[in-house]
């Protein structure tokens, strides 16, 4: 019983993680093309742009603060590995998955700007539509 709770700790572990990739990823990908999605299709750039990318950027500083600077899906993710029997790692996932898949190793603070930052960007492509 034991080893099958661990193996579903371990698959939800993976779960949380292909989803927390993917939203990243996807969020990151539209963030960039923001600019040229303004450019042919403006009307994407109303007024509820700022609203949705504004929430998310503010959504993101709100749980930062409820888990103590940790993204929420890295906390469950952790908790899942722990359960698991696998060591959780301390350092943000963006840190942590930059070093476990590439190789490279992350500036200090780059967990912490690069999703603002990239939320700035539709923010900003906004004011100029």
């Amino acid at each position: 019983m034991a080893a099958a709770f661990r193996s579903y700790n371990s698959a939800m572990s993976k779960l949380i993680l292909f989803f927390h990739t993917l939203i990243f990823s996807a969020l990151v990908v539209v963030c960039i093309l923001s600019p040229f999605i303004a450019m042919h299709y403006p009307q994407a750039f109303n007024e509820y742009s700022l609203w949705v990318f504004g929430g998310i950027g503010v959504l993101i500083l709100v749980t930062w603060y409820f888990y103590a600077g940790q993204c929420p899906l890295t906390v469950w993710e952790n908790a899942f590995r722990k359960s698991a029997g696998k060591k959780p790692y301390t350092d943000p996932c963006i840190d942590h998955y930059m070093k476990e898949w590439f190789g490279l190793d992350a500036p200090s603070r780059f967990s912490d700007i690069v999703p603002i930052a990239v939320l700035v960007i539709p923010i900003v492509t906004r004011f100029f539509v």
